[in-house]
């Protein structure tokens, strides 16, 4: 899926993690009158064109109270990385430079994210 997804209730978000399986997710939690996450949002829906192998989703704080409360969300904009619905990382803050390096770091240390590509999966290339 290219371009974020933005998610409309608790349930949604679940079966959009679901739906991820083994990639990347990046879950940008977010709420209304929040300055950062307004700023943010350009750089997050370029950086999901940016990496199509890559499962961005937006949660607003407000709307899905559960998955914020769940995953301890105490700051917007708060992003979060999920594969296989396990939480493997977490960004806070509204620098889109810093947050492309996080998702760098696990796209690059990921060996199945060549999905696209001809080389098998589980492959290295030097």
């Amino acid at each position: 899926m290219v371009g974020v997804k933005v998610i409309g209730n608790d349930a949604e978000f679940q079966a959009e993690l679901s739906g991820a399986g083994s990639r990347l997710a990046v879950v940008k939690f977010t709420m209304s009158g929040c300055r950062p996450c307004v700023r943010i949002a350009p750089a997050f829906n370029m950086l999901s064109n940016k990496y199509p192998q890559v499962v961005f989703l937006e949660v607003d704080v407000h709307v899905c109270q559960a998955t914020a409360a769940a995953n301890n969300i105490s700051a917007t904009p708060t992003f979060q990385f999920f594969r296989n619905k396990v939480r493997v990382d977490q960004y806070q803050g509204a620098d889109a430079s810093g947050l492309e390096d996080k998702i760098k770091q696990h796209v690059e240390n990921d060996p199945g994210s060549n999905e696209d590509s001809d080389i098998p999966k589980g492959y290295v290339c030097d």
